[in-house]
């Protein structure tokens, strides 16, 4: 019967050998612990030759291998046959031979193989671990792919020399040759990428190749630039053959308590009139965003959100987003539970052909503040809260509103368990104007003082039953409002109100208008019912239905798309969950034909291989909203665990013509992702012409952005 011996040499000291059982003592001073199932020991040349199982511990470092030779003073270690080495970083190294030096830091490994630890591999002829934290591979080859007995992993790189430098988180290639499955596809004589557990290291992210009606080829190299854990940067070189170069950048910083981004491109593009013809000579255009946020305390933040743009149709044209207004601001926010109060400033760069520079308003400032008392009577509150607002443009009407309000609030709960919810305000509002144009054409400066009292009461009574084992929930609701009239003067203009949509989500609310310079009036009542069936955890259906009447048969607010009528369209929603399906739809019914006004349905699935979703959206001769049908679909399929398709396209229903459509095909596996797009934009801006794009995106597992 063979025993397992454990021998503890201590380096310049004895060897002390006993069973496997025996617990020896150690000096503290990193000393060799080695077990094997046969030993022998010159003691005169201080030689440990251990045989079978053999196992070497040195501090955080451990060797296994069929036979090992210690030579202890000169503090080398020769190992051979099935030799692993586990080092700090617990990456395994694996060998036929090795000889290691300096408490096993260092030394020469024979056909060497490692396994990282996110389990990427080298293989080698020969290693050389010249210090703790660099090792030198001859005739190597890399890959992070999944390694099959007898075949090539998909990808992998090979070299004529490999450095590995744990301290500079860096691996370097000689004479690289990429191979996709064998296939040498790529060379370079010099390339290197972070190790697999380095941090974030400046070098080449993914890069991107397409082509396009507006841009010709396009081809993006973006650079990352790791300039301190704190910040970081991205500069990206854009060339397209139909519009030259573009100079992309990024910037990243974050604080302790906020972060800022700026992000913007600048290129010397040729001149072209608005059809998009080429003229003589050449114009600078580009972009900036940047936004940041600092918190001073748990109250108090200020911050900034800037989108500024050459002109109307840079964004679009060079695929930046297709956005209809560039909104900027910036604030200082402080918020106390229920209470806030926050200053800021706005502007805006509307992008449409009809949008005039000089009318833009410019709003400076926009104070708004609010307060709540703790719970007084009954848990009844006391509110107070104030707005002040500054509007000037070049040209146009100019503004100046100040306004504050003044109410309390009251819940109440009935022993039956019906709810109520009682307010009542009195708001005051001054305002400064200049250059408004009245309804009779004439232009208005002066002032205009409403006081507008307000009183609402909100009924609610939720009623639960089960019924076959089932939760439903039934809550009829009424809420009445009273309120003065005639507070809509034609001298007061409206900035904040421009539109607006009765709907489901607003039947019930007290100010159904989003801003404060138009006011719903006279006196209404809103009423309803709202409901909730739940049947299981898959299944579950919820529905609301509800119409509102005014005594004011002239009301701002577009109750209906019929005028002076007292009874408002119905509006509803229902949405219906039957894993993996759902069904939403919300609906506007004339209130005397109950034909649609507005529609809304979105029909999902949502279960492996297939997602797709479908909405269709119809608004019928809407005063505030333009009169639209549209339907938008979308669809993913995975064709297998590697291999998926996707779609999705936009149709105007109303003039019967594609808005967009696109589909893509993606490729990904466990060290490889390759993406790709057609898509086709239909619609038409000036110098943007309709559009094909074809985009090509590929990643390469550890490679940086690659």
């Amino acid at each position: 019967m063979k025993h397992r011996l454990l021998i503890v040499v201590l380096l310049g000291g004895t060897v002390c050998a006993a069973d496997a059982g025996a617990t020896p003592s150690v000096d503290a001073s990193q000393p060799v612990l080695m077990q094997a199932d046969q030993l022998g020991y010159d003691q005169e040349n201080a030689v440990v030759v251990a045989l079978g199982n053999v196992e070497v511990l040195q501090g955080d470092t451990k060797l296994v291998a069929d036979r090992i030779t210690y030579y202890q003073n000169y503090q080398v270690v020769r190992a051979d046959g099935n030799v692993q080495v586990t080092d700090d970083t617990g990456e395994t190294y694996y060998a036929d031979k090795v000889q290691l030096r300096d408490d096993l830091k260092a030394g020469v490994i024979g056909n060497f193989r490692v396994r990282m630890a996110d389990n990427s591999q080298f293989v080698a002829q020969e290693a050389r671990k010249e210090t703790p934290t660099l090792t030198v591979m001859e005739h190597a080859a890399y890959t992070p792919c999944k390694v099959c007995t007898g075949e090539s992993p998909f990808w992998q790189m090979s070299a004529d020399r490999v450095r590995v430098d744990d301290e500079d988180e860096q691996i370097y290639y000689k004479n690289l040759t990429l191979k996709m499955m064998g296939i040498p596809v790529a060379y370079t004589p010099y390339f290197f990428h972070p190790t697999p557990n380095a941090g974030p290291k400046s070098g080449i992210l993914k890069p991107e190749y397409s082509r396009n009606s507006n841009l010709g080829t396009v081809v993006r190299i973006p650079y990352y630039i790791n300039i301190a854990p704190d910040k970081d940067a991205t500069v990206t070189p854009i060339y397209t053959t139909g519009e030259g170069g573009v100079l992309e950048g990024e910037y990243r910083q974050k604080f302790n308590s906020g972060q800022m981004q700026f992000n913007g491109s600048i290129t010397d593009a040729d001149k072209r009139d608005a059809n998009g013809n080429v003229l003589s000579g050449s114009e600078i255009r580009g972009h900036i965003f940047a936004k940041g946020n600092y918190g001073f305390d748990q109250h108090w933040s200020t911050g900034f959100d800037i989108q500024r743009s050459t002109d109307d149709t840079y964004l679009s044209k060079y695929k930046y987003g297709n956005y209809k207004s560039l909104d900027s601001r910036v604030y200082v926010d402080g918020v106390y539970g229920r209470n806030f109060a926050t200053l800021q400033g706005l502007t805006f760069q509307g992008l449409q052909v009809n949008d005039d520079p000089d009318r833009e308003p410019i709003v400076l400032p926009l104070a708004e503040g609010y307060y709540e008392t703790p719970p007084v009577w009954k848990g009844g509150r006391f509110f107070t809260s104030a707005n002040t607002q500054m509007i000037t443009r070049n040209i146009g009407d100019q503004s100046r509103r100040f306004s504050a309000t003044a109410g309390g609030k009251l819940p109440m709960m009935s022993d039956g368990g019906q709810l109520f919810d009682i307010e009542t305000r009195l708001r005051n509002d001054l305002y400064s104007v200049k250059d408004v144009t009245l309804r009779d054409g004439r232009n208005y400066d002066g002032s205009e003082v409403r006081v507008i009292p307000q009183t609402s009461v909100k009924w609610r009574y939720p009623m639960i039953t089960e019924v076959s084992n089932s939760n439903l929930t039934v809550e009829p609701t009424v809420l009445a409002v009273a309120s003065s009239t005639g507070n809509n003067s034609d001298k007061i203009p409206n900035e904040d109100n421009r539109i607006v949509e009765f709907a489901d989500e607003d039947l019930f609310s007290v100010d159904r208008f989003p801003g404060m310079d138009t006011v719903e009036e006279g006196h209404r009542v809103s009423y309803g019912v709202r409901g909730h069936w739940l049947l299981d955890d898959q299944k579950n259906l919820q529905f609301m239905f509800g119409q509102n009447y005014s005594t004011e048969k002239e009301t701002p607010f577009p109750y209906t798309n019929q005028l002076n009528e007292y009874l408002s369209d119905y509006v509803g929603r229902t949405s219906l969950v039957m894993n993996p399906f759902t069904l939403t739809y919300r609906f506007r019914l004339d209130q005397e034909s109950l034909d649609p006004a507005t529609s809304a349905v979105s029909v999902g699935f949502d279960e492996e291989p297939v997602n797709f979703r479908v909405d269709y959206v119809a608004l019928d001769k809407d005063q505030y909203l333009q009169e639209q049908e549209e339907i938008i679909s979308s669809m993913a399929i995975a064709l297998s665990d590697e291999w998926s398709i996707n779609g999705s396209a936009r149709r105007d229903l109303l003039d019967n013509q594609m808005l967009y459509a696109g589909t893509g095909l993606a490729y990904q596996n466990e060290c490889f992702t390759l993406l790709t797009r057609l898509a086709r934009q239909y619609t038409r801006d000036r110098d943007v012409q309709p559009d094909t794009n074809f985009t090509v995106r590929v990643s390469f597992k550890n490679l940086n952005g690659l």
